[in-house]
């Protein structure tokens, strides 16, 4: 079972999408003259008009991020383009540094930049976990460091709701009623497992470690992050329909209410969000 600490801690890493009220402008999906080459270029995307939205960070308001994203279809897939600003190009997520003192390895400070999207699956849609509102929604989360290097995202699911979860955040709202927020990996389980160091190898061992072969699943999200001049270019893929009950499915002449959330090199509590958003297929 998980410890309680750790699954608060995630479900504010990755929560609470958005603390705004507003709605944005509708994003609409269009149709792509050619599969874009997963390579962070922007180049396959001139054909394709960009959405502009501004996210604010959590605890900071008047701190502000701006994302460029297109989207499109091809074939039996949507494929999505994301730029926004990053002076650093963080890689690294809590590696193992070698303590000479103590003569171990101990988990280092360094935090991954990240990019999540999440989609509504059903109920009452907020980007706003502590709405009030329950629902259960399908996110993306890319990792610089941890699911990069094997050109995916972490596919998930994001499941609020008032009744109480096995392994789940208890979240108290301001009317003095309880929430409860869980964020499982897809059936497919994880895409990396944990290392860990009992000789000195090198000053700094990442800590976690891509699978050789990824289940079923696991690696339905592709995806491919480049950082060139101060800025993250990221492009992900994956089919309409997986198949898949925990993935949410897309259809034309549909909407899904969805959010976007930059993290960089963010811990726990913070992090830029975007307000609820329409994506129009």
């Amino acid at each position: 079972m998980r410890h309680p600490l750790r699954m608060a801690s995630a479900f504010i890493l990755c929560g609470a999408l958005s603390l705004a009220q507003a709605e944005t402008p509708t994003i609409k999906i269009g149709t792509l003259k050619a599969a874009p080459q997963l390579d962070g270029a922007a180049e396959d995307w001139q054909d394709i008009t960009a959405t502009t939205l501004k996210l604010t960070y959590i605890g900071k308001p008047e701190l502000t991020k701006t994302v460029l994203l297109k989207a499109g279809i091809f074939g039996d897939e949507v494929f999505f383009y994301t730029t926004w600003e990053d002076s650093t190009q963080d890689i690294l997520h809590k590696p193992s540094v070698w303590d000479e003192a103590q003569q171990k390895y101990v988990e280092g400070p360094q935090l991954e930049d990240r990019f999540a999207l999440e989609f509504a699956m059903k109920g009452d849609y907020d980007a706003n976990w502590f709405s009030g509102k329950e629902f259960t929604a399908d996110m993306w989360n890319w990792k610089a460091a941890r699911t990069n290097p094997i050109g995916i995202s972490h596919d998930k699911i994001t499941i609020i709701s008032k009744q109480p979860m096995t392994e789940s955040y208890k979240a108290t709202l301001p009317d003095g009623s309880n929430l409860y927020i869980n964020r499982p990996t897809d059936l497919g389980g994880e895409p990396y497992a944990t290392k860990r160091y009992f000789k000195k190898q090198q000053d700094i061992m990442p800590k976690y470690a891509p699978l050789e072969k990824l289940p079923e699943g696991v690696d339905d999200i592709k995806a491919k992050g480049v950082w060139k001049d101060g800025y993250w270019h990221l492009e992900q893929r994956r089919k309409l329909n997986t198949g898949h009950e925990d993935d949410v499915r897309f259809t034309l002449g549909s909407t899904v209410k969805g959010a976007v959330a930059v993290f960089d090199h963010d811990g726990s509590q913070h992090h830029f969000t975007s307000d609820t958003l329409t994506f129009a297929f």
